[in-house]
């Protein structure tokens, strides 16, 4: 049994190594910072937002993600500031990240309408555990002990956005370095480009119910073009049901719940329809929001996006 886990989990270090680079969250449009670095600051108040995702749950060494953003204005500026920390376990890959956003807006003719350009900059630790393995020449250098890589990411992006409208663009791994600091190498982190849109509007004349589509892009040159398409509905400005298809990957169910005018929490499942379906029970994600907004600034209306 240990040599079946054994193989999967390097089964999945192939896979996963070569199409999810980057990491894989459904909940990414109530914060855009995930996706964009222009998102910093498109708010008049500071928030974070911490989300785990287990995915493909009971499946031997599948993905195990946490992530923490904070962002906001700067005062007084036509600018933004985010920070970011990821954490990710793949089989016996373990990733960590650190990152750095900035942002400069600028408004158009009406001054809720805003166009924004961002950078994103951090380090990547990845660390791959050697001892964990079974059945290899242990006498190759490549499987004794932990083998530890540091890799520089650049990301950049552009945001329009309205209060109820928004379109994004970005580009990750801007250096698509390796971990011999080698660039445009193929073992490399691969550059994925991001486009992504969404609109809020009103259901009925009083405001009561709101409809949320939206939809995200994701291409990457030696993958094919997948794309979510997302349908959320908002009831009394408080309480978001939503579901989203995954292109050739998955169907996907999720709520959010405005507990407080600062607080809102938010869960979603996955459900695989690949071929991988048989051997897992899905995926799972949590997240939690929390809003500096108390005596600071008066809200016009509840976070849409």
């Amino acid at each position: 049994m240990k040599r079946i886990a054994t193989m999967i989990s390097l089964l999945m270090l192939a896979v996963v190594g070569k199409s999810q680079q980057e990491l894989q969250v459904s909940q990414y449009m109530f914060n855009g910072l995930f996706l964009n670095p222009a998102y910093a600051g498109s708010h008049d108040y500071w928030g974070a937002t911490a989300l785990h995702r287990s995915q493909w749950v009971s499946f031997p060494g599948a993905p195990r993600s946490n992530m923490l953003a904070v962002d906001g204005p700067i005062k007084g500026k036509n600018m933004g500031l985010g920070f970011q920390f990821i954490n990710d376990a793949t089989g016996l890959l373990a990733t960590n990240e650190i990152a750095a956003n900035y942002s400069y807006y600028i408004k158009l003719n009406d001054k809720d309408h805003r166009l924004a350009f961002g950078v994103r900059a951090g380090i990547r630790n990845e660390t791959f555990n050697a001892n964990g393995l079974e059945n290899v020449d242990l006498s190759d250098p490549l499987y004794q002990g932990n083998q530890s890589f540091w890799i520089p990411r650049v990301n950049l992006g552009v945001y329009y956005y309205t209060p109820k409208a928004y379109v994004g663009l970005s580009s990750h791994n801007m250096l698509s370095i390796d971990e011999r600091r080698n660039l445009n190498s193929d073992a490399g982190l691969r550059r994925h480009y991001f486009l992504n849109a969404g609109y809020v509007l009103n259901v009925t004349s009083s405001g009561f119910v709101k409809f949320k589509p939206s939809v995200l892009v994701k291409y990457q040159a030696a993958a094919p073009i997948q794309a979510d398409v997302n349908a959320h509905f908002l009831f009394n400005d408080r309480f978001w049901l939503g579901v989203s298809w995954r292109t050739k990957a998955a169907f996907v169910m999720m709520a959010e719940f405005q507990i407080t005018q600062q607080l809102r929490v938010g869960y979603a499942f996955d459900a695989t329809t690949t071929g991988i379906r048989t051997y897992q029970n899905g995926s799972h994600e949590i997240m939690l929001g929390y809003d500096f907004t108390q005596k600071l600034v008066k809200i016009k209306h509840p976070r849409y996006f």
